[in-house]
């Protein structure tokens, strides 16, 4: 997404309070949606972005929510232009994380990659990487500033939301 393109504005509660373009709101701190996906293989493998703008390990799709989209709708454009996938999602999730950097607003999801797919290097993500859940968990905690701090944010919503009865 572009720096300049509309996105929503919210409130505390998620609701649409006004507009701004994404620097605007980086910069002044307002509030606005981010939507993720966790990519998994047919063995249960999550996909991670290790080659992208960051330089860190990220999830396997993410991006802002443009002005008047829905977060399902963003998530599925995100999939499509970042890896090149078309599947169902699932949510798993909307949250606004307690340490959050830049006021992002999330709504998670997951969704299950064909065990026929293959990924191609697109513009935004050039390389993916595949590691069992508990291995992620692992490196979170032993190498923590390899991943983006959303995509740390997005696995601990992520951990809550499964392990919770």
């Amino acid at each position: 997404m572009s720096e300049t393109e509309l996105i929503d504005v919210v409130d505390k509660d998620n609701n649409i309070i006004g507009e701004s373009d994404v620097a605007t709101a980086h910069a002044e701190g307002l509030r606005h949606r981010i939507a993720g996906v966790f990519v998994f293989d047919a063995d249960g493998n999550l996909y991670l972005q290790t080659g992208n703008k960051y330089g860190k390990c990220d999830l396997s799709v993410g991006g802002h929510v443009r002005k008047g989209e829905s977060y399902e709708d963003a998530a599925k454009r995100e999939m499509l232009e970042e890896i090149g996938l078309t599947v169902p999602i699932q949510l798993v999730s909307t949250f606004f994380p307690t340490d959050a950097r830049l006021n992002h607003f999330w709504t998670i999801y997951t969704a299950n990659a064909p065990m026929n797919w293959k990924f191609k290097p697109t513009k935004e993500v050039w390389s993916l990487e595949k590691m069992k859940l508990e291995d992620v968990i692992a490196s979170i905690h032993q190498e923590p500033k390899r991943f983006t701090h959303g995509f740390v944010n997005a696995m601990r919503e992520y951990i809550r939301v499964k392990r919770s009865p």
